[in-house]
């Protein structure tokens, strides 16, 4: 049996980003997806600036230019709040971060992604070939038991979403209600009064989470609801989708007139980074929404993927360096835990209760909507243009 640095499970963006790293590095790696590209793949396809630069470091971003209409970008943020507020916030090019903000159908960024995996001579990529579980040898994963067989590796990275086959098999598989989200999505064309801004309304009845409206082209846009089950029923999601799209008064406005696009209303998981297990066992590392590293404030994953692969490669270079596989795992955790458990994961699960008060997240949107600098505050950390803990700034009255 032919023996891989590294066996990697999922190619969305936490499976390729580690897939790519490794290789840079000069690794052997072996990528597995249980479809055959080009796929699609659910999402609420808002990609930030934090994730673009990745991309562009990826040379991903390169090939989606290539592609018309693949890149819509946004450079600001509106909030509503229950009662009406407005929050039009700016997205600033501030600090360090350079990349640009982008509505990006997951459909052309992971095909994208594939496509830089193929030129890696170093990567082997099956697609079509799904991924079972462990092949286990005492407290050590041998390698993996695919649809096609058996395959070694050295370690072996999990980047196979939420339903992860290797998160539940080593019973690391976030079950914590708590630390879950909902997320339902349509794609709608005729849609009125888009522009460069991305959308956000905080309905009433699914507080703390929200509706969104993403803009993808002329007239079209994204469509979805961002829930959470300890606060909401999740049962109702598909009712409080067409709420917000009918009887949500900012939503409604712009959807009078638009028609659903057949086949596109979806659901999907989101585990949140809050959730405080391991992300891993022995010589096995959980990635993306496989090791639940979803944001518990608006639910977005990829650049969350894109970075705990990248952390992933870096953990598992780490180990082989020192000819010690079982090294990948706390350095893993020290990386990851380092940059999101307590700088956006904790503050975010705080803030959470904080959003669910109707009359708090109204005073709040009010405020903020006061001065400028303040709603570009909101839309900077929406956008990963600034630290989390900056949102506790709007708590400040005299900010």
């Amino acid at each position: 049996m032919q023996r891989y640095d590294a066996v990697i499970s999922g190619a969305g963006p936490a499976g390729c980003s580690a897939a790519l790293s490794l290789s840079r590095k000069g690794y052997r790696v072996l990528l597995f997806d249980k479809a055959r590209f080009p796929r699609e793949k659910i999402c609420g396809d808002g990609v930030t600036a934090a994730s673009t630069e990745l991309l562009e470091e990826m040379g991903v971003l390169e090939l989606l230019r290539q592609r018309p209409g693949s890149l819509n970008a946004f450079t600001g943020a509106t909030f509503v709040s229950p009662g009406g507020a407005v929050v039009q916030g700016r997205i600033l090019q501030n600090g360090a971060l350079q990349g640009g903000s982008y509505v990006i159908a997951r459909t052309d960024l992971d095909e994208c992604l594939v496509t830089r995996v193929k030129e890696h001579a170093s990567i082997t990529f099956l697609d079509n070939t799904e991924v079972t579980g462990l092949v286990m040898e005492g407290d050590r994963a041998r390698g993996v038991r695919t649809s096609a067989g058996e395959f070694s590796g050295g370690v072996i990275i999990a980047a196979d979403g939420a339903y992860s086959p290797i998160a539940k098999q080593l019973d690391l598989w976030n079950r914590d209600k708590r630390q879950q989200g909902f997320a339902m999505r349509a794609w709608f064309s005729g849609v009125e009064g888009l522009s460069d801004s991305i959308e956000l309304c905080y309905d009433q009845a699914m507080l703390p989470g929200y509706g969104w409206i993403f803009p993808a082209g002329e007239r079209r846009a994204n469509v979805g609801v961002f829930l959470l089950p300890r606060f909401t029923d999740q049962r109702s999601t598909k009712r409080l989708f067409e709420s917000f799209v009918k009887e949500n008064a900012f939503a409604a406005a712009r959807l009078k007139n638009a028609v659903m696009e057949p086949g596109t209303l979806k659901s999907w998981p989101l585990p949140f980074g809050s959730f405080a297990g391991r992300r891993g066992r022995g010589n096995v590392l959980l990635a993306g929404d496989a090791g639940s590293f979803i944001d518990p404030i608006t639910g977005e994953g990829i650049y969350y993927a894109l970075k705990t692969g990248r952390y992933a490669a870096e953990a598992v270079a780490h180990a082989l360096e020192r000819n010690d596989e079982s090294a990948a795992l706390s350095r893993y955790e020290q990386l990851w835990r380092g940059e999101f458990s307590t700088r956006v994961y904790f503050p975010g699960y705080v803030f959470q209760h904080f959003m669910n008060n109707a009359w708090f997240v109204d005073t709040f949107m009010r405020y903020t909507a006061r001065k400028q600098h303040r709603a570009d505050l909101l839309a900077d950390v929406v956008a990963h243009n600034r630290k989390r803990r900056d949102l506790f700034k709007l708590l400040n009255p005299f900010y």
